[in-house]
């Protein structure tokens, strides 16, 4: 898999989940470009915590953000960001034990999540506002601060429950 990166075909439009998807390919990118030159461990379990972090943090604004428009696939979808966090804390997991992963488990993990999640259940939100004429740019701003609030406290929750 060759180095990540944002490129506009991504974009769902929405400034604030672009940002975050552009976030977590930046890290993606990181962790792997450290798998690739075979840093320390150290650093691939920094990068793998980072990108465990920010995945909590980005999930809970786009849970949010599918409650405020109401999208009706949003339960589908949250079980698929419990299995991605799932994933993630088992290649903390592994890594903690030192089982064996490969560069390459890495490399399809991580593309997975990129073009199933990313690719598919993300641009159905897009689809859904699309097909009720809802621009994105007159949903971001409304509500902002229960958002935010609401991001952070679901962020937090769901670090409690990752945690159990």
């Amino acid at each position: 898999m060759a180095k990540i990166e944002w490129s506009e075909s991504l974009s769902m439009g929405v400034a604030e989940l672009d940002g975050h998807h552009k976030e977590i390919l930046r890290i993606m990118s990181m962790l792997l470009d450290a798998l690739n030159r075979g840093q320390d461990e150290d650093a691939i379990t920094l990068l793998l915590s980072k990108l465990r972090e920010y995945t909590l943090f980005h999930f809970a604004a786009e849970e949010a953000f599918m409650e405020e428009i109401e999208f009706p696939q949003r339960r589908k979808h949250i079980a698929r960001h419990a299995e991605l966090k799932r994933k993630v804390k088992a290649f903390q997991y592994a890594r903690f034990h030192h089982e064996d992963l490969t560069s390459e488990d890495y490399k399809k993990f991580l593309s997975a999540w990129l073009l199933e999640h990313i690719l598919d259940y993300d641009f159905k939100i897009i689809k859904y506002l699309r097909e009720r004429k809802i621009a994105p740019e007159n949903i971001k701003d409304k509500g902002k601060a229960d958002l935010t609030k609401g991001k952070l406290a679901a962020a937090e929750e769901s670090k409690k429950q990752e945690e159990e």
